[in-house]
């Protein structure tokens, strides 16, 4: 990198935080194309880019980061699994479908409407070596089908749909409704044992609304609408009810009414966690939350007074997004969070033109979950620096609930079985009757660039400008200017040719050598086959005239008897 040069550092601060800009001047680029040649230069590890022209251009573009998408459904669900009088019911609940999915180890376990659970396990193999198509193996096998009708309350009668929880420390599963909560062993059922045991939770309190619930260190956070937000720890195969979360908890005199929430835990500090609590009215607050003998809440900061709130997450903890509803629209805020100091400022208001059900961010970018159609906002904590974003939209018809794939595991068929290994490059869910897998892939930033016949004998000048940022360096922001010349050229071969020009000649070389080598290997056998016949010609001369010789000689004595 000791050709790059460093011409200009900035400082830009925002509601008191601050961000290094570097500015660095790359050598010029110089492109040889061929007319009707397409041609693409990728920049890795690029975030955003600019591209301006001298000339008036259009020859080439740069491209906006891309998630590309490969999915397989599985249908679970099949027509010969209903009865006549399913088709009669005209009530959501009878009608046997999906309802609530959950990530378990290796898999996901999906309940029905009518209380039938599923437990899917991965098959890796299929998973990960993208071939869906090639070989056409299922991504996922059933282990396990139970009815949990006879042993959980009865979701017709209680006419609400049920919320599956998790817990990965017990290896449980939590039954959630508004007013009850039973507690099973996800071991047990992949055991298939013949029955199986369900614990109630008695200490769990009855609300009229329940929301999102999850579960993080044995820990149980669950929304609850206007009656805030009720902690549970977990003990054993139980919970036990350690606190309510309200406004006035936190000094402020508003009444509350909890739409979402997203909790993180600090890598520094023990035993401290931080929330990201999204109230309906009054907007986006970041709470401290502490934990030893008991659990208790401090207001770190106001994040937004948006009204309206819908959904909040966040993967990084730095970029954190909050969808809200504001007179019939919907919009999504990016803000850029400091959870040590509380400070943040908003990097983008985006309006959404589809109704928002829910927010699921990855590292790189957020899902806004539609109905039916789904948008990419890829995050960026510098926005404000550069913002050229494309917003990509993908569709999943009949789409319920999905998760992103978060788990290490040790693959069994390597050599080195004491290596983990990590992805989080696909997430999963359900439609009504089938599960599904979407594994996904960011497609980097690339200059194309493509000219006519009519364009030879002309160079084209552009600006290009690029950020990125250094692993780990949250602040510090990388932007590249390099001025980018491209020259339209008729030439027999095209530039990326040569190579192919070059191995043509070693290899004519090679056969050209070999075919050397063969004729003078010829020359030299037929030259001694020749010595050797010549040879063999001149010892069968010598020997016929030793044998000349000898009849000469008999015929004179011969001669000379008669004589006498």
């Amino acid at each position: 990198m000791n050709y790059l040069q460093i011409s200009l550092i900035a400082y830009f601060i925002v509601t008191s935080i601050e961000f290094t800009i570097t500015e660095i001047n790359e050598p010029p680029l110089l492109i040889k194309m061929h007319p009707n040649q397409h041609r693409s230069i990728i920049f890795d590890g690029a975030r955003d880019a600019i591209l301006k022209s001298f000339n008036q251009s259009k020859g080439c573009e740069v491209t906006s980061l891309q998630v590309q998408f490969e999915t397989q459904e599985f249908r679970i669900i099949q027509h010969q699994d209903f009865a006549e009088s399913d088709f009669q019911q005209d009530t959501v609940l009878n009608f046997r479908q999906f309802v609530s999915m959950i990530h378990i180890k290796d898999g996901m376990l999906a309940i029905t409407s009518d209380s039938i659970a599923y437990i899917l396990k991965f098959n890796y193999d299929t998973v990960f070596e993208h071939d869906f198509e090639e070989k056409g193996q299922q991504f996922a096998r059933i282990q396990l089908k139970a009815d949990l009708q006879t042993i959980a309350p009865s979701l017709v009668a209680k006419n609400e749909l049920p919320q599956l929880l998790f817990a990965p420390s017990n290896n449980l599963v939590f039954l959630l409704f508004s007013d009850s909560a039973q507690v099973f062993s996800v071991q047990q059922m992949e055991q298939q044992a013949d029955s199986l045991d369900v614990y109630q939770i008695n200490d769990w309190r009855r609300r009229k609304y329940r929301g999102l619930t999850k579960e993080i260190d044995g820990l149980v956070f669950s929304v609850v609408g206007r009656d805030g937000l009720d902690v549970y720890k977990i003990v054993q195969r139980d919970l036990k009810f350690l606190k309510n979360l309200k406004l006035d908890n936190l000094g402020l005199n508003y009444q509350i009414d909890i739409a979402d929430f997203a909790i993180l835990k600090h890598q520094t500090k023990e035993n401290y966690y931080s929330l990201l609590l999204l109230d309906r009215s009054y907007g986006l607050l970041l709470v401290d939350v502490f934990r030893d003998q008991s659990i208790s809440f401090g207001l770190r900061s106001w994040i937004s007074y948006q009204s309206g709130g819908i959904s909040v997450d966040t993967r990084n903890g730095r970029n954190v997004f909050m969808a809200y509803q504001s007179m019939n629209h919907y919009y999504v805020h990016e803000f850029n969070v400091d959870l040590d100091n509380g400070n943040s400022f908003i990097i983008r208001k985006k309006q959404i033109n589809h109704r928002i059900i829910d927010l699921d961010a990855t590292e790189d970018f957020v899902i806004v979950q539609g109905v039916n159609q789904h948008m990419i906002l890829f995050a960026n904590g510098y926005d404000y620096v550069m913002n050229h974003h494309q917003d990509q939209i993908f569709k999943h018809l009949g789409l319920r609930d999905f998760a992103f794939f978060n788990q290490s595991y040790r693959l069994e068929d390597q050599d080195d079985v004491t290596k983990e290994y990590y992805y989080d490059d696909f997430f999963f869910g359900i439609t009504a009757q089938s599960a599904f897998l979407t594994r996904f892939q960011i497609a980097p930033i690339k200059l194309k660039c493509l000219y006519s016949q009519s364009d030879v004998g002309q160079t084209f000048t552009y600006t290009l400008q690029y950020n990125n940022t250094l692993e780990n360096v949250q602040d510090l922001v990388m932007r590249h200017t390099q001025i980018v010349n491209v020259e339209v050229v008729k030439t027999y071969f095209y530039e990326e040719e040569q190579y192919l020009l070059y191995l043509i000649v070693v290899l004519f070389g090679l056969i050209l050598i070999m075919g050397l080598g063969c004729a003078c290997k010829w020359y030299l056998n037929n030259k001694r086959e020749h010595q050797i016949l010549v040879e063999q010609v001149q010892k069968s001369a010598r020997d016929k005239g030793i044998k000349q010789e000898d009849q000469t000689s008999v015929f004179q004595q011969k001669n000379k008897s008669y004589e006498q």
